[in-house]
């Protein structure tokens, strides 16, 4: 955390009544006992712990709070929601901001993480599921570099890891791929 001084702070409580409004969770219960961070996987490649992206929600921090690589190394694995002693999902405060920033079209210092977290809902959204695959392929489309994994994924195909196409596991009418097929049918 940053030390400012002996000058009088007010805290903007705009950014965590959003979030509360939102999606439902108090980040002002967090009172900063560490267990999130002390559990978190990816704890070592983010800029701040989750226990620091609580506080700067908390304080109305926008800026460290979104512009942060926190958000998007997280992986919503819920260690840090499962380790709350206040019941807090933090993983869920995680995505939320994932979703102000994109409405908002913060800029982040991640590279291509936001492409990547669009690309990979986008998968969930059609598919019902991950598709290793497309993944990849879009990433490196989109990114201006198609062949760059080619290697490793013919590599990956022979052993059985990764699949060429799909599986969907949404059903027919629930998929909105295929909406357009229950249309004809009509």
């Amino acid at each position: 955390m940053k030390i400012i001084g002996e000058k009088e702070i007010k805290a903007n409580t705009a950014l965590a009544e959003e979030i509360k409004k939102r999606c439902g969770e108090n980040v002002f219960l967090c009172y900063q006992c560490k267990k999130c961070a002390s559990g978190c996987p990816s704890r070592a490649f983010m800029d701040s712990t989750p226990t620091e992206l609580m506080r700067y929600v908390q304080l109305g921090m926008t800026d460290e709070a979104m512009k942060s690589n926190t958000i998007w190394f997280c992986l919503s694995c819920q260690t840090c929601s499962a380790r709350c002693p206040q019941d807090i999902d933090i993983a869920h405060v995680v995505d939320m901001l994932r979703i102000i920033v994109q409405e908002r079209k913060i800029k982040s210092k991640t590279g291509h993480a936001t492409l990547l977290n669009r690309i990979w809902m986008l998968l969930l959204r059609y598919m019902g599921r991950m598709y290793e695959m497309g993944l990849a392929g879009m990433m490196n489309l989109l990114t201006g570099k198609p062949f760059k994994d080619m290697k490793l994924a013919m590599k990956m195909i022979k052993k059985g890891k990764i699949k060429i196409l799909p599986s969907i596991k949404k059903p027919l009418e629930t998929n909105r791929m295929f909406a357009w097929a229950k249309r004809l049918k009509k």
